[in-house]
């Protein structure tokens, strides 16, 4: 109901929050560098049942099941970056909320991938995914490529772009006709 002065209130702030249902009283306690950004991700439908599928997320599920209007959401705390993980997991041992699958507060909250790292994942062929093949209308000549993101990104697209064209049948950018097939 109040979603927007939510999000107003919380803009470009970091710091914890809470889910409680009113139906169960179990809970979820959370962390965020960016409250507003986290909690329009929770207000995405789309979003939480997609989430559902790859994570399991018990939060997500119960939103979905019992509705917003059914859980209160509360911040916590505002806290600065360097302090978010701990302050976390002191709420997180202070409420033992139910619905948290994982029980020790973590993120990825400033970690890096390492040049070589990143490199082994734009040059990785797994034998799996999709071979696309991106054939220009202007002279015929046809590129093949091992994924669709490193197709995606000769052409100066993203990968969702890419498979929406694929999916539609239709010339990329007027001149590309792409195609796609699972390994």
């Amino acid at each position: 109901m109040n979603k927007s002065n939510i999000l107003k209130e919380n803009k470009d702030k970091s710091g914890i929050y809470r889910w409680v249902s009113l139906i169960s009283n179990k809970s979820y306690v959370g962390s965020s560098t960016n409250i507003t950004k986290r909690l329009r991700r929770y207000y995405n439908i789309n979003y939480l049942n997609s989430k559902i599928i790859k994570d399991n997320s018990l939060i997500y599920r119960a939103l979905l099941n019992q509705g917003y209007s059914n859980f209160n959401l509360e911040i916590l705390e505002y806290c600065n970056l360097e302090s978010l993980i701990n302050r976390e997991q002191y709420y997180i041992d202070l409420l033992k909320p139910e619905y948290n699958i994982c029980k020790r507060a973590g993120s990825m909250l400033g970690f890096k991938h390492s040049v070589k790292t990143k490199l082994n994942f734009l040059n990785r062929d797994t034998g799996r995914g999709h071979v696309t093949n991106i054939i220009s209308k202007e002279n015929n000549e046809t590129k093949t490529y091992n994924s669709m993101r490193t197709a995606a990104k000769n052409i100066g697209v993203s990968h969702t772009t890419l498979r929406r064209y694929i999916n539609k049948n239709k010339l990329l950018k007027g001149i590309y006709f792409i195609k796609s097939k699972t390994n």
